[in-house]
Formats: structure tokens, sequence, C-alpha cells
């Protein structure tokens, strides 16, 4: 019997070293959970409690996402930069993703705080795009000639907007 619960010991220490040795390697960024203190999945009520918010409505599942969007008051700011504007992207009233629009002016600035906060992007594209990838969401930062946008989305929403598309696809053959 105390051999069974020294080898279980044993093994419970082993999976805890693994999982500290793989989280040093580097998998991922150091990943949002969220948006401030509103985590992923937190509803619409939560997000209002926490961050100031213009308007909520539903959107078009097939533009944006999630299902509903929360617009920001303009007292919202990322780092050191006031955007232009802040969504809040919801699906069954859970937090799924969020988009920081402003102006290219603040580009440098906004540049430097997502290295800071996240490390190098994952991917490098051509332009001012760049992405980093996690586990459970991933950051895009796209430069526009007039407005940068960054945006963060769950991977559960990407797998979910990806499912829709195809069976959308599928109806639209069926036809």
């Amino acid at each position: 019997m105390t051999a069974k619960i020294v080898a279980g010991a044993l093994y419970a220490a082993l999976l805890a070293i693994a999982a500290l040795a793989y989280a040093d390697e580097g998998h991922g960024f150091p990943e949002p959970n969220g948006f401030r203190d509103v985590p992923w999945g937190a509803s619409e009520e939560t997000l209002r409690f926490r961050i100031r918010t213009q308007s909520c409505d539903v959107v078009d599942a097939t533009v944006d996402f999630g299902t509903r969007r929360c617009v920001a008051t303009g007292s919202v700011t990322f780092g050191h930069v006031t955007p232009n504007a802040v969504f809040f992207y919801f699906r069954n009233d859970m937090l799924v993703a969020w988009q920081i629009s402003a102006h290219s002016r603040f580009r440098e600035t906004l540049a430097r705080s997502l290295m800071a906060q996240y490390g190098k992007p994952t991917v490098v594209y051509k332009g001012d795009h760049v992405t980093w990838r996690g586990r459970t969401c991933d950051l895009d930062f796209v430069g526009g000639a007039v407005q940068d946008t960054v945006v963060a989305v769950t991977k559960a929403e990407l797998m979910t907007r990806e499912a829709e598309r195809r069976d959308r696809a599928r109806r639209a053959a069926n036809r």
C-alpha cells in the first residue's frame, strides 16, 4: 500500500515537472485572459459593471465575432493610447473577443506596448501585420493607412466561426 502511495506521489511530481518544463520552453506567448479584469467567458453584465459601455447590440456573426457586440466609452485606454474605438464580442453571453482601433500615429506606442506585454510575435506577415498565436487565443495587430487594429479572439470562437462558415457553404451547395 505504501509503495503505491509513494509511486503515485512520484508520478504526480513527474507530471508537475513536465508541465513546468513545457511552460518554460516558450510555447505560445503570455496570452491575454480577456480584457483587463474581464476574463474570457465573462457575461455582458460583468463587462458593463467593470468597463463603461456606450451600447450593446446584435451583430451579424458572418461578419463579426460572436453574436453581440458592446462598444466601450471613449474613456477606455490601452496602455498610453486612447483608441478610436474598443469593441467587445459575445457569444452565448460569454466574452469571446475584443478589438481596439487606434489612429496610425499611435503605431509605435501601440507596437511597443504589445511587444512589452506579449513578447515577439509568433507570425510576421508582409506589411504591418503580426500575430501572436497561443493555446487559448490569438492576438492580431494590423496596421492600416489611417487606423491600426488589435484583435484578441479565443480559439473556441475561431473554431465556432469556421464550423459556421463550413455549414453555410454546405447549405449553399445543397440548394
